[in-house]
């Protein structure tokens, strides 16, 4: 016997009428829309104008259009150094801050060590002192005559470079990020041990119940529960590594030769030493555009693994 297919009841629902928005309430985005404008959107915009001239700071600007950009892959050798300089600085600033971080917060929060307020203000002390007074003190520290590392390797009878760490083009730039992670593995381990309070502690239990070690417990449950705050910092670290200057400035200045070169430093000497404006433009163009891609890989790879 066919059965009758029972008609569906349709659903109407009732569309209200569209609010009307007091035009009054514009007023109060307008001053922020203003500063935006003002302070971000405008100088970009004068930026990368500026980027498409030939200019010295001085004279008229001669539009040359995306010449600058050429000649800055083609006849810069100062420009693809920086680059490749800054890119490794951004492999290791994205990695092992945010490696040393994490296990170190982990340390804290999870190993029972005793003094745990202590470890944390003393990692947390190179974020009190300013990055170039910092450098300046590690200048001393690699100092091949007077620093107490080359006494103290001089002590153990251990062979040092006769031109020092910083002296020395296949040795700079592993000095200089030394510093680098010093001053900052201290901030990501501060923000994985507040991130660490918000893992729920019963996760720990029933993988302590279920056989899991430290190790385990540590791939599991850490590392999953703490996935958007190792994102950001690792965007985070990402920028600062693409923008890191001062250190360079107050111990090499871009030496020897010009071995330590980053591609901030270049915009600065390019700009302000040289009067290569336009130049100077087109680099921290080309800066911005490898931050902006770099941190949306990193947000995509995220999201795709989610």
């Amino acid at each position: 016997m066919r059965q009758e297919a029972i008609p569906r009841q349709k659903l109407t629902v009732k569309r209200r009428g569209r609010e009307k928005t007091n035009p009054l309430a514009y007023l109060f985005l307008l001053p922020a829309f203003a500063m935006l404008v003002i302070f971000m959107i405008w100088p970009a915009l004068q930026t990368f104008y500026i980027s498409m001239t030939s200019w010295d700071g001085l004279s008229p600007k001669k539009f040359v259009g995306m010449q600058n950009y050429i000649n800055l892959f083609t006849n810069e050798p100062m420009f693809l150094q920086a680059i490749k300089n800054t890119l490794l600085w951004v492999v290791g600033g994205a990695t092992i801050p945010v490696f040393l971080g994490l296990v170190f917060a982990n340390l804290l929060v999870r190993g029972k060590i005793r003094f745990t307020k202590w470890f944390q203000m003393g990692f947390f002390f190179p974020q009190i002192i300013s990055s170039v007074i910092a450098a300046v003190i590690w200048k001393w520290i690699y100092d091949p005559s007077f620093g107490p590392l080359s006494a103290i390797l001089d002590g153990l009878g251990i062979g040092r470079p006769i031109a020092g760490w910083l002296g020395n083009p296949d040795l700079v730039m592993y000095a200089l990020f030394v510093i680098f992670v010093w001053g900052s593995f201290g901030y990501t381990t501060m923000i994985f041990t507040a991130a660490l309070q918000s893992v729920d502690s019963q996760l720990y239990d029933a993988a302590n119940i279920d056989g899991c070690g430290a190790w385990g417990q540590f791939r599991h449950v850490t590392i999953p529960g703490l996935r958007q705050t190792m994102t950001t910092i690792v965007i985070l670290m990402t920028i600062a590594s693409f923008s890191v200057f001062d250190i360079v400035m107050a111990t090499t200045k871009g030496g020897p030769g010009y071995s330590s070169y980053v591609v901030s430093y270049y915009v600065y000497t390019q700009g302000f030493i040289v009067n290569r404006l336009g130049f100077a433009a087109a680099a921290s163009i080309v800066l911005t555009l490898f931050i902006l891609i770099v941190s949306r890989t990193i947000i995509w790879i995220r999201e795709r693994d989610e």
